[in-house]
């Protein structure tokens, strides 16, 4: 994730109290799930894709943050995620903010070692952002082959490099038949695809980087 994005986030978590950055956009764009009403294509349960956001430490402001230490901390914690998503190439995957500490998704032992001897804390995974950008761009494409309801249907393409998943957000009168025709077709491969009752509208697909 770019500083730029990650910043936007951080002032984000300002109004909110949590500062969340896996997904890059799971709980503060457009719709919501009902509990109870998922349906899953990969072989992950639908609470594998659970926003992080919801367990991180919250994350507060103060006024004129532009001085306080706290917005100096997020700073440095924005300038080491660009400094090790630079050093750790195709090993990165991910990162957020959680407790006051920058986490950093990554696929290899080394990868992990930098992360931490940098001052970050390494979480190891399997998938990598360009893998999840890959899923991304392959459910846009798919859902432009889906009949017009089901592909009007998908309101969000949303990865999450924490738990190496890609999950899309449908309209709840189409999620049932966008769901089997997932299940059918596998758009993102390996990537496990889920699916989540959106009550809003569309938006752009949102992947990392």
């Amino acid at each position: 994730m770019t500083s730029s994005r990650l910043a936007a986030l951080a002032v984000a978590a300002s109004m909110t109290g949590v500062l969340g950055m896996a997904a890059c956009g799971q709980g503060s764009a457009p719709g919501t799930q009902s509990p109870g009403e998922q349906a899953s294509a990969g072989t992950v349960p639908s609470s594998a894709a659970t926003s992080a956001s919801a367990t991180s430490t919250p994350a507060t402001s103060t006024a004129g943050a532009g001085t306080t230490p706290g917005a100096a901390e997020t700073t440095a914690l924005l300038q080491l995620n660009d400094s090790l998503k630079t050093r750790l190439g195709a090993a990165y995957a991910d990162a957020w903010i959680e407790g006051d500490k920058l986490h950093v998704a990554v696929t290899t032992k080394d990868a992990e070692t930098i992360a931490a001897n940098a001052g970050a804390i390494p979480t190891l995974v399997t998938i990598n952002a360009a893998e999840l950008e890959k899923a991304v761009e392959a459910v846009a494409a798919w859902q432009t082959r889906l009949p017009s309801a089901q592909g009007a249907a998908i309101h969000r393409i949303i990865p999450d490099g924490r738990t190496g998943t890609v999950t899309i957000y449908v309209a709840p009168a189409e999620l049932a038949a966008v769901a089997r025709a997932a299940a059918a077709d596998k758009p993102t491969g390996s990537v496990p695809l889920l699916l989540k009752e959106s009550t809003g509208i569309p938006t752009p697909s949102q992947p990392l980087g």
